[in-house]
């Protein structure tokens, strides 16, 4: 396994697997038309910031087979917090057949250890049921947060 931090250039690769994310989860049809260019252009924009990081994960055979990314967000209200940011965990997917063999987990650390290397003291995410074993093992909690779709 290699994992790598990705360059803007292999963002079109990291849209890719999002999108498979969002399809494999049943929630492709939540998005805007032209979701994967304002994606792609989003993440530019975050890259260049150093707000966003991604890593990508390659097999023994050379395959991009799992990816994990953060944003640094500084909304209400933790804008007015000592540390006025917090990271957000995004885009941890690992293809199906791969599945269970360390790649999301060897993603999902490399995004921690950036994440403290920028001074995020608070980290959050929405699991999907597949995940949700995976960030309680790495010692993510509830933390009571609430939802309503209206």
């Amino acid at each position: 396994m290699r994992i790598v931090r990705a360059e803007v250039s292999e963002l079109p690769l990291v849209v890719q697997m999002k999108m498979n994310m969002f399809r494999e989860a049943g929630s492709a049809s939540l998005l805007q038309e032209h979701a994967e260019e304002m994606i792609l252009q989003t993440y530019s924009a975050l890259y260049q910031e150093d707000r966003c990081c991604h890593f990508l994960v390659y097999d023994e055979r050379g395959k991009c087979t799992a990816c994990a990314g953060a944003v640094i967000k500084d909304d209400i209200p933790f804008c007015f917090f000592k540390t006025p940011y917090y990271g957000y965990v995004i885009d941890v997917y690992c293809v199906p057949e791969d599945r269970r063999k360390g790649y999301a987990t060897g993603a999902m650390e490399a995004v921690l250890r950036w994440l403290k290397e920028k001074g995020v003291h608070s980290i959050k995410l929405k699991p999907s049921g597949t995940g949700r074993h995976l960030y309680e093992r790495m010692g993510f909690c509830d933390s009571g947060e609430m939802e309503k779709w209206i």
